[in-house]
């Protein structure tokens, strides 16, 4: 599926979430006395992936043969490298699946001891549109059309830097795993 690698989504002045904020989506307000806010959008009631599941932040914790997953931070009854420390930025919590390794799709250690590891039936997303009505996670993959922040300020284009100036310029961020912009530059606080 071609969209879920077609970068930020930094489009017109929709909610988005390019930096994985705890909070969720987010823009910067058209309003010159407040520089930025967060999106009011709603959590996705069906857990489903995109591509191989890289992305996905959902909340099961169960493998496809039925088995409670063994935590992230636990090493019984297996013990494993798969921890925050060495994989930042994978969401590794809890015991929930995820897909930190790039495997076929989402899976977890088990609390099994006969069973080191098993796959998880997370559904694929059927079409795009299950991804840009609500959010999983912490909305990082959000792409739907909201433009207005949960207090009512209308969100500053993304490709403008008035009354904002920022570093979150959409040119620069062609691809999904694209480093960051400078903040020191131009902090979003």
């Amino acid at each position: 599926d071609l969209w879920a690698f077609q970068g930020a989504g930094l489009e017109e002045n929709y909610c988005r979430n390019p930096d994985d904020d705890v909070n969720g989506p987010w823009c910067y307000t058209a309003d010159p006395a407040i520089r930025f806010d967060y999106c009011n959008i709603p959590e996705c009631e069906v857990e489903c992936m995109m591509c191989n599941g890289e992305d996905y932040h959902g909340n099961v914790s169960r493998t496809e043969s039925g088995l409670e997953c063994q935590r992230w931070d636990a090493q019984e009854p297996h013990m494993h490298g798969y921890t925050l420390k060495h994989f930042p930025g994978k969401d590794l919590k809890m015991n929930y699946c995820r897909n930190p390794d790039g495997e076929l799709r989402p899976w977890c250690f088990t609390t099994s001891p006969t069973k080191r590891w098993e796959y998880c039936n997370i559904p694929r997303c059927r079409e795009r549109q299950e991804m840009t009505a609500c959010i999983s996670g912490h909305g990082e993959d959000y792409r739907g059309r909201i433009a207005i922040t949960e207090s009512g300020n209308i969100c500053q284009h993304w490709n403008m830097q008035f009354p904002h100036k920022h570093g979150w310029i959409p040119d620069r961020y062609p691809c999904k795993y694209a480093e960051t912009p400078h903040f020191n530059e131009y902090p979003r606080t």
